[in-house]
């Protein structure tokens, strides 16, 4: 994967598995090389002759100011990457003079601790371990390595995930897991100041809950990395190495106001009732034993030992020094979440019930997960999704990595740590996952083949386009409830014509799909890279066939609906 050297988001997406950047994209087009033209004696102008006024003017290249524009029409697109999940936001000092004008604005954070350390003394870190620390979220005593030492001694407390349904949950596994660092003083407490901050390799931001006296606000804080500034991005082994942790040159701050827009939307999960609803911190897996969190003495034992068998136990991951890894506690995490108003979870995943469900289906789970486990109590939480209701549903599986797969980027990771491996040669190791369509539709991140494509489309898109979104925004235009949307012919074409993104390159070209620079010059895109694909592959993609059958469907229900 590269990144461009703009202002960007990995979100966004994102799939973002494997994504690479192509060199010439946002490059002016070259013009093909010439024999030279035989000299021409030219006259001498006259006096009164046009020079320069007679040229024809440079053609000038096209922009689109925000994502909505990139769209030219029902095939062609202006190249504009997942990874830019931002574009047409303000970023670095820009961007912190907006964000800190709106915080002054909102009397419930106006005078809070750590946005007055953002805005009024302008502190901006350059590393993992600066931004923690003005969260008041560093590890100040790394020689606390229990689990029962966890926010102990001035540290805080801190959770670790092997597989989420989170914006970044496509990138997280046991080998590429998200920390949850969060205030000790929140843990089993009302702390009305508490403050959160998630983090996993491979994206450059990191997700922070700020509390105040009308509930949790959410914020983005995103980074640049001098690869940025390189012609061919960023690589893999600058994004999933501790690389990505320090050395940054450039800090944003967005308030979820700011992003409410965008694919890296944080009010779809934690507001999913809508506007005016109130906010809620999720965690699905509430209960003992967190299924897919690491701790030493449930079934999370075999995440952290897929985790030290890559990474060993020298390294510093998310700010969590290495030997503290295996000290991560979900029960300070569920002690916060239930003290701080979100005690009822919905469509709670019943760990225990289902974990017992899936070792008894595949005996050699969880240590052995080749054979995928089953389980009737995950299934009828499933099936809430389909219809709807709810945000996705986590994995019934304590581990999501394909095992020859994890074989292998283990090694690579081992490699890298032995100095074998040079940053410009890692490989992308969160296509560790299942590579079984079905598997991936379990957790979260395709559809199952077996979907009708009614289902697909709630699948796919239910969770961004529904009844409950912020009318203000131009993502509710589109519904999957057709009937609900005005002037729903035109919306579905839109519709339509942005989950054909989706196709592979070789679709694209085989429909006159193109994808173009400034310049008009084809681009290059790998299957659903493009930033207004539908729907973003950072959550789910659908393979060629799914596509052809949903757009099938889209078109006979147009002609159902009200003209």
């Amino acid at each position: 994967m590269r990144i461009h050297p703009k202002w960007i988001y990995v979100s966004v997406l994102v799939t973002m598995i494997g994504c690479t950047l192509k060199k010439e994209r946002f490059n002016p087009s070259m013009p093909a090389a010439q024999e030279p033209a035989p000299a021409v004696q030219m006259p001498e102008p006259s006096s009164t002759m046009e020079k320069a006024e007679d040229a024809a003017p440079a053609p000038k290249p096209m922009e689109a100011k925000t994502p909505r524009e990139a769209q030219m029409d029902a095939k062609t697109f202006l190249a504009l990457s997942e990874e830019e999940a931002m574009h047409g936001l303000k970023h670095g000092e820009e961007q912190m003079k907006v964000v800190c004008e709106k915080i002054a604005s909102m009397p419930n954070i106006a005078n809070n601790a750590v946005m007055q350390k953002f805005c009024a003394q302008k502190m901006r870190p350059k590393s993992l371990i600066e931004l923690q620390t003005i969260l008041g979220l560093q590890i100040v005593n790394p020689n606390l390595t229990t689990r029962g030492d966890n926010g102990s001694g001035g540290n805080p407390a801190f959770a670790v995930q092997g597989h989420s349904s989170s914006l970044v949950g496509r990138f997280v596994s046991a080998i590429n897991p998200r920390v949850l660092l969060m205030s000790a003083g929140a843990v089993g407490n009302v702390d009305p100041n508490f403050v959160i901050m998630g983090f996993v390799r491979g994206e450059q931001f990191a997700e922070i809950i700020i509390n105040s006296p009308t509930g949790p606000e959410f914020f983005l804080a995103g980074f640049k990395q001098a690869c940025n500034s390189k012609p061919e991005g960023c690589s893999a082994g600058d994004l999933l190495t501790p690389a990505i942790e320090s050395n940054w040159t450039e800090f944003s701050l967005y308030h979820e106001d700011e992003i409410k827009n965008s694919i890296v939307d944080c009010r779809q999960c934690h507001q999913t009732a809508g506007p005016g609803t109130p906010k809620i911190l999720r965690m699905q897996e509430l209960q003992n034993p967190w299924t897919h969190f690491f701790r030493d003495n449930t079934a999370g034992i075999n995440l952290i030992n897929d985790y030290y068998a890559a990474h060993g136990t020298e390294e510093v991951y998310g700010g969590i020094p290495g030997p503290m890894i295996r000290a991560s506690d979900p029960a300070n995490l569920e002690d916060t979440v239930r003290e701080n108003g979100s005690n009822v979870q919905p469509n709670e995943f019943n760990t225990d019930q289902i974990q017992a469900e899936v070792e008894q289906s595949s005996p050699n789970q969880p240590e052995d997960n080749t054979i995928p486990g089953r389980s009737a109590t995950w299934d009828a939480l499933f099936a809430r999704v389909l219809t709807g209701e709810m945000i996705p549903v986590p994995y019934h599986d304590v581990k999501v990595t394909e095992p020859s797969l994890l074989t292998k980027y283990t090694k690579q990771y081992q490699d890298f740590r032995a100095g074998l491996v040079p940053l410009d040669k890692f490989e992308d190791h969160r296509n560790v996952l299942r590579t079984d369509q079905k598997q991936l539709g379990d957790m979260g991140f395709a559809v199952a083949p077996e979907m009708t494509p009614q289902q697909t489309l709630m699948l796919a898109c239910g969770q961004c386009h529904n009844s409950r979104l912020d009318p203000t925004i131009t993502r509710s235009r589109f519904n999957v409830n057709l009937a609900a949307m005005q002037n729903a012919a035109a919306e579905i074409d839109i519709a339509i014509s942005r989950i054909k993104l989706g196709y592979s390159p070789e679709r694209l070209k085989q429909d006159g799909i193109k994808i173009v620079s400034p310049m008009g010059a084809a681009v290059a895109m790998e299957k659903g890279e493009h930033l207004l694909t539908m729907p973003p592959r950072r959550f789910k993609q659908l393979t060629d066939i799914q596509i052809d059958a949903l757009v099938k469907y889209l078109e006979e229900q147009k002609k159902t609906l009200p003209k």
